[in-house]
Parts: structure tokens; sequence; C-alpha cells
């Protein structure tokens, strides 16, 4: 393992489904009136797929799908990972640096920022709040990510972070996991309803919320950032409803959407829409729960797995088999392993496997649970459709709302097969969450001894060769044991609305936006 005695970091900043009629968007592309004299203009309305749990770094994660853009507005990030580079780049932070072989961690802060309560953002905040996802009693998602840190604030602008093992890269772990924060004096007041209510250092504030409905935010006036951010308001409106979604940006009642959809992306080209469209390592996948029966026995993951054909799947559903996963990086990605390829589409092995399950008296019987959106549903009966003639198995179906979903799936883990996603471009720390024994977000509750010493030897190394090998190895065991069958390409993509044009926009993550770069024109 590589223990560099001290690495500086210092990076440059770079449901509503009752008819379009029913939406009552009330954006304006271009047009408002200056906002007190600051310069901001106009209204951009973004549509996002499901309406959060809240807003709030104890439950938001860096990701579209669960609040990630609206945090992003209203608490800004202190890194993020930039998808050109895999580096993580300073935003409220202004560096990170690493000391003692890795095993501590010093954050410096820019000066003078302040909460849009006027409260400081400071090293105090800093650590109240990380602390805050070590406290069992507030069910953080974070709450294994910090297990083990130690938090001390040396001054006002500098936070020192104790590692309990060595990480040459916890500033991506920051920037994935740790990126929120909010204010300890809201946060104190009314810790109940601060998800609700919730007040940052964004470059936008809450002004109204109506759920399921609408989310407006309006210009913090008191950014960091002077003369950010260009817009005067943002409002974010769950709609689930594909067409829909297409159809307001097609009439101009939205402006923007973020969408792991790719026929959606197809279609809007077709329309004449700004489609940007990034691809990323991770996949669409179905993950088991390998801790417990049917799944915790490998052969009936695999059998799974070569009952489908994911070509014709991507075909029937998506409209292109060119969308179809062969491995789990993406093969630009200098780690991908081209030999890890997901054995599927042979019903014969797969039944030979049933058969022993089922003459050992383990015939495979399960529930698949996702969420309640049409693509979820195609997908679940195109699964359904493919099992219905072989022996020994028997899937039934179980759809949520998004809530449900999130709350049951991701936050609960209480599934034993279940629709998921994940996408990143540096697989540090995204991998080692979700694959790890100790990963914060293991869903899928693997323990394999192989996997995780390849990700702590690739955790603490920045020699690109041991890196290589370390993650080929984790690729190799993933397509053996199948904790999880990838069958559609992950990307991050969005969609500008018709005759809207949208300056400064780039996606990180799962197609998160940094908001005070973006203006209407």
């Amino acid at each position: 393992m590589n223990s560099t005695p001290l690495k500086t970091r210092l990076v440059r900043r770079a449901g509503v489904l009752a008819g379009l009629a029913g939406l009552t968007l009330g954006a304006t592309a271009c047009g408002g009136g200056d906002d007190a004299g600051s310069g901001a203009s106009g209204s951009m309305t973004v549509l996002i797929t499901q309406e959060a749990k809240g807003i709030d770094p104890i439950m938001t994660t860096v990701s579209s799908l669960t609040g990630g853009n609206q945090a992003a507005a209203v608490f800004d990030m202190l890194f993020w990972i930039n998808p050109k580079t895999g580096k993580a780049e300073p935003q409220i932070a202004e560096s990170a640096t690493a000391g003692e072989g890795n095993s501590v961690w010093t954050i410096k802060l820019k000066p003078n920022v302040k909460f849009s309560d006027g409260t400081a953002l400071d090293a105090e905040a800093v650590k109240f709040n990380w602390e805050r996802h070590t406290d069992p009693a507030n069910r953080s998602v974070q709450f294994t990510a910090v297990k083990g840190m130690k938090f001390d604030a040396v001054d006002a602008q500098t936070v020192k972070v104790t590692l309990p093992a060595p990480n040459a890269h916890f500033d991506l772990v920051v920037a994935h996991n740790l990126a929120f924060i909010g204010s300890p004096t809201a946060i104190k007041a009314d810790p109940k309803l601060f998800a609700q209510k919730p007040v940052g250092a964004g470059p936008f504030k809450l002004k109204t919320w109506m759920r399921d409905s609408q989310l407006t935010l309006e210009r913090n006036d008191s950014y960091w950032s002077q003369g950010k951010p260009a817009l005067k308001e943002l409002i974010f409106k769950p709609v689930m409803d594909q067409k829909q979604r297409l159809a307001a940006l097609s009439s101009g009642q939205a402006q923007l959407m973020t969408t792991a959809h790719f026929p959606s992306t197809e279609q809007a080209r077709k329309d004449g829409m700004t489609v940007t469209l990034d691809p990323k390592s991770g996949g669409f996948m179905t993950m088991f729960d390998t801790s417990k029966p049917p799944f915790n026995d490998a052969r009936a993951r695999r059998a799974f797995a070569l009952i489908m054909n994911p070509d014709d799947r991507n075909q029937t559903i998506q409209g292109s088999p060119g969308q179809t996963l062969k491995t789990l990086f993406q093969p630009a990605s200098p780690f991908a392993n081209p030999d890890a390829v997901y054995a599927t589409n042979n019903r014969v092995e797969a039944q030979k496997l049933l058969d022993e399950l089922a003459a050992e008296g383990k015939p495979l019987n399960f529930t698949y649970t996702t969420n309640s959106s049409a693509s979820a549903r195609l997908t679940a009966e195109y699964w359904l459709t493919q099992i219905g003639n072989m022996k020994n198995i028997t899937m039934k179906t179980e759809f949520l709302e998004g809530a449900a979903y999130i709350q049951k799936v991701l936050i609960n883990n209480d599934f034993q097969a279940s629709e998921f996603v994940i996408t990143f471009d540096e697989p540090e720390p995204v991998l080692y969450n979700f694959t790890h024994s100790k990963g914060s977000e293991n869903r899928t509750k693997w323990n394999d001894p192989v996997v995780d010493k390849a990700l702590d030897d690739a955790r603490n190394s920045d020699d690109a060769a041991v890196r290589k090998a370390a993650y080929q190895s984790v690729q190799a065991e993933i397509v053996k044991e199948v904790p999880f069958f990838s069958y559609e390409k992950s990307f991050a993509a969005s969609v500008q609305g018709k005759n809207t044009k949208i300056e400064g926009l780039a996606l990180f993550e799962d197609g998160l936006i940094l908001f005070d770069r973006i203006a209407l024109k």
C-alpha cells in the first residue's frame, strides 16, 4: 500500500401526473426584472423525476434521484467531482491536504462564507454537520461513511479529520458523501422540520414548498461568490411521466431536466431540443440481498442473470440494443477490465442451476421491488415474461411510489431483488461504498474478502498501476459472484427546453448541477 507522507490537493475552481394542462409551472425563460439591483434575472423551472423526502445532509445524497440537485442549490458543495478529471474540485472549501500516511486530512474553508440566515459557515459548522452523521438517532444515510472518523475545528477555516484507516482519496469521499453543509443554527432550532425548511449557504434559498407540486427557491443575495447566481428564481417540479416532461420542455413551461431515460433523450433530439449526454461507468441493475435466502446462494443470482437477454430487453424497452452494458466500467475508463463480462442469455445453464436449487429444497421464489415509474414497470414486466416458461422459479412484483421506494430500498435496504443504478467516473468512493463489506451504500450486503482487499488497496494508493489491478480484480469478482446484474449503460443527461439557451451548464455525478454557474440567455 502507498503511504504518501504528505499530499496536497489544491485544485482549481473550475407525483404530478394529472396531464400537462394541470401543470402550473409559471416560469419565465428570459424575462423578469433585476433583483434589487443584483443584476440577477429570469426564472428557471427544472423538472425532476420524483419529490425529495427532504433536503437535509443526513438524508440527501449527491444523486439526482434523492434530491441532490435541490440540495446543491440550497447548500452548495464543499467539493465536487469533476467528471473530466475524476478529481475533487473545491467549491466552498479551498483545499484538502493529506498527512500522516493518509490517515489525517486537513480541510481548508473559504473565509467569510455565511449561511442565508447570516451565521458563519466555518469549521465549527462543518464539524457539527459531520458529527450529526455519526449519531445513530439521526439515521443518517452517511452513518457508515463517517464511522470511526474524528473531527476537530483547528481554527475558523480549518477542519482536521482523523480517519479510522488510511485513505489517499478522502477528498473524493468528502465530495461524494459529505459535501452538503446545513446551518447549525437552523438545525438546532428545529431539527425535525429542518428537512422541510432547509437553510444553507448555496446560491439559492427556500421561498415556498408545495409538496409533490413545486419547490420554489429565490436568489441568495448573500451568496459567497460575488455576482452569482445569475438567476433570480429556481423552481423544481416533480413530473414522473416522460411524455409530460418532454411536452413541458417543448412548450416552454419548463427549461431543463436531467434524465437517465434513454428514449427521452432520443425523442428530445428529434424534437429539436439540446441534449447533453455523458457516458458513465456503472449501470442500471437488478441488485440482490446476498445476506439471506434466496439470494444468499450465488447460484440463484447467476440463474437470474443467465435467463435474461439484455440486448433484447434494451431493444424492447429502450429501442436501442447499443445501450447494453457488457462491463461495469465503460470502455474508455483506465480501470476497465474487458474480460469481466456478465454471463447472460443462457437459459439452458440457468435451468440447470434452478433445478439444482429445487433438488435441495430451495426453488427460487422472490419479490422484485422497484419504483412505479413507467420504465421501471416495463423492466419488471419484461423480467416476468422471460421467467414465465422457466421451471422452479417464481417472481412477484412490488411497485412503490418514489418516496416509499427510497425509504424501503435505499434507506432501509429492505428487498430481495430490486432495480437500482450506480453512476461514476472515478470509482472512488462510489464502488467502495457500494461493494465493500463496510461500504456506506452496500445495499446488497455483499461480503467478499477478495473485493474488500482490492478496494482497500485502491483506496490507499496513488499508483495508477496498483489501482488498475485492484479495480480489475473487483470487476472479475462481480461477474463471478453476481451481487448485482447490470444490463444497461449508465449516463448523465440533460435536456434543455425548446428555444431555451442555458449557459454554464455542466453535469457531474449522476446529473447534478452547479447552479451558481448557469444562466438563461
